[in-house]
This record gives structure tokens, sequence and C-alpha cells, in this order.
């Protein structure tokens, strides 16, 4: 709204406004960033306890030191169901510590049975970024585990797709 020119405290109201306005900003650094307020010191708040198979936002979906894969006899065996699945662990529903001690007793019981092939089934998570199936090739990376393993692979879709891995594992001698 525009004062008239015969308003008779024109200098003051213009004024009263400008300081008004001026009071809410801030005044810039040269790099411009607002210079930073002084504040009060803050106390330090205890630190939580985190658990150590907490995975990073952005975890590479396949650990590089893993087996790529199947060799082409064997994957071909799987995809015709020629090679029969000789055990199956589901971590549907686990927290990433149920899941990762589970996955160490299911694979330490399968070396100790003869199996070679199984399928590990983490689930896709929502909008597939689940975290068992983002932390699984990362935990078959440890050397207890990784001694065991030879490949590992996503399943077939009549075997969970890409919530799910078939894991060969080391012939025993």
């Amino acid at each position: 709204m525009k004062k008239s020119r015969n308003s008779g405290n024109k200098g003051g109201d213009d004024r009263n406004l400008w300081n008004h306005v001026t009071r809410s900003v801030k005044s810039y650094s040269r790099a411009g960033t607002p210079t930073p307020k002084k504040s009060a010191p803050k106390t330090a708040l205890p630190k939580k306890a985190v658990p150590d198979v907490v995975p990073s936002r952005h975890v590479a979906p396949a650990a590089p030191s893993l087996p790529k894969g199947f060799d082409r006899a064997t994957e071909t065996k799987l995809r015709r169901g020629q090679l029969a699945l000789e055990g199956r662990l589901d971590l549907h529903g686990m927290t990433q510590r149920e899941a990762f001690e589970a996955l160490h007793r299911f694979i330490y019981s399968a070396v100790a049975q003869k199996k070679r092939t199984v399928l590990l089934i983490t689930g896709k998570g929502l909008r597939s970024e689940g975290v068992l199936r983002r932390m699984l090739p990362l935990w078959l990376e440890d050397p207890e585990l990784n001694k065991h393993l030879i490949a590992l692979t996503p399943a077939q879709p009549k075997d969970g797709g890409s919530g799910a891995f078939y894991l060969r594992l080391r012939k025993q001698r």
C-alpha cells in the first residue's frame, strides 16, 4: 500500500518500517554464508552403542572380493532345475544382528553336512533397497565364512529373484 504525498508523518513511518524490516536481516560473510550466532556451549550427549553390522546408506550391492558367480555349467544346471538346492535360509523379519548370527550358524551347519548349493533369502526390502539384501555380500567377506564359499549369485525368479541368492560352498576334504 502506497502512502499519499500529503501524509503528515511520512519520514517517521518509513524509518520505523525500515528499522522493523532490517532487524530480521542477517549479515553475510564474504563467502556468502551467514555469520554464525554465538550460542551457549552445548553439553555432550551420551553416545549410543551401535551394532558393528550396521550398513552405510550407500553400500554397494555386491562385494568386490567375493567370487562373481557360478561357472557356466553350474548356472545352466541351476536354471534348468537339474541342481538340487540342499539348504535354505530365510532371513525375512530378522534384525541385522539376528540375520548375521543365523547366517553364520547356517553356513557352518551346511559345511558340516557337506552341502554344496544353498539358497539365502533376504527379501527385496522397501523399494528394492533392503538392508539384509545389501549387507549379505559384506557379511560373506568375513574370512571365517569366505573360506567356505565358491560363488554367490542372484536367484532365479522361481526361487525368489533379486530378493534371494544362491550360494555355492566348497567341497570339504
